[in-house]
């Protein structure tokens, strides 16, 4: 998807507490002003000062607070079509562009159509969850009027582009570097270390572990049960193991299936095409780079270190 350009990013608040949010944003492709009182026709033929002369003697409203208002409404009526809007709706970042093609509606609150659709992706169609923006960017939505200037304008745009920072970058390459020679040392694990490792992975997590590791039935190595959400799993390791046992093990699980929420098979040496098997079913593969990841997101880097060197 060619890159998003704006002159300007606005944030809005679409109605008191987002009363307008689902209607705008998933049936009617609009941006939503409140506004009621504010006469329609000051606004469309730009008498801006009657707007804010209904403020300040209408209303009674200083004049700080009065420009204000007026400046909102003015925003909503004639910002063009290169003015990038967004709003949080959710749990997500809304963005899209809009004509300023302005409507009443019956109950005088005021709509403008929005170009295409409001989108809650970057241009590579990752959704733009709140749990992956800035907090400087999220705190916009706590503006308390409903039109704003975005302050972070860069990072929403970039964000939205799906480009990363230089200092990102930096962090995911090593990230990655560190994953690859962490590779390297789990694969000089003895079996016995290494299946030490896989529980201890789990047991960061939150999984605990029920009878002794290697202790079990022929079918795992591991039994997990989560106390948050009751969940029971089974985990079979592998010190080595090919494409033929692993679907072997598959059918070994399939009958305890209503006794067990998930299946994990983690193999520390992959044979033949198990290496690059891409598994799609229930049973969760995990080869030795994957164990990686995790190893690194379970803070056990140190761990390995000392039992490899």
């Amino acid at each position: 998807m060619t890159k998003i350009k704006a002159n300007k990013v606005l944030f809005i608040k679409l109605g008191q507490g987002g009363e307008f949010e689902k209607e705008c944003i998933e049936q009617n492709q609009t941006l939503r002003l409140d506004y009621r009182g504010i006469d329609h026709k000051f606004c469309i033929n730009g008498q801006w000062e009657k707007v804010r002369d209904y403020y300040v003697n209408d209303r009674n409203i200083d004049t700080g607070a009065a420009q204000r208002h007026t400046n909102q409404i003015q925003q909503f009526y004639e910002e063009d079509e290169n003015t990038l809007w967004i709003t949080f709706y959710a749990n997500k970042l809304w963005w899209c562009f809009s004509r300023p093609e302005i409507t009443q509606l019956s109950d005088k609150t005021k709509t403008r159509p929005v170009i295409d659709k409001w989108s809650d992706k970057d241009i590579n169609e990752n959704v733009l969850l709140s749990g992956n923006i800035s907090g400087s960017l999220l705190k916009t939505q706590g503006f308390r009027g409903t039109i704003c200037r975005v302050g972070e304008e860069k990072y929403a745009l970039a964000k939205i582009n799906n480009e990363q920072p230089k200092e990102v970058v930096e962090v995911e390459n090593a990230f990655s570097e560190l994953k690859s020679k962490l590779t390297t040392l789990i694969k000089k694990l003895q079996p016995k270390d290494f299946e030490t490792l896989v529980d201890l992975i789990f047991r960061q997590a939150g999984w605990q572990r029920v009878g002794d590791i290697g202790k079990t039935q022929k079918t795992l190595d591991l039994e997990l049960f989560a106390p948050v959400t009751g969940e029971k799993a089974i985990v079979q390791i592998k010190a080595e193991s090919d494409l033929k046992e692993f679907l072997e093990y598959e059918d070994e699980f399939v009958p305890m299936k209503n006794d067990y929420d998930k299946f994990f098979y983690v193999v520390h040496t992959p044979k033949d095409k198990l290496a690059t098997y891409k598994n799609e079913t229930e049973t969760k593969l995990y080869l030795v780079d994957k164990v990686a990841e995790l190893t690194i997101s379970a803070g056990l880097v140190e761990w390995v270190i000392k039992k490899t060197s």
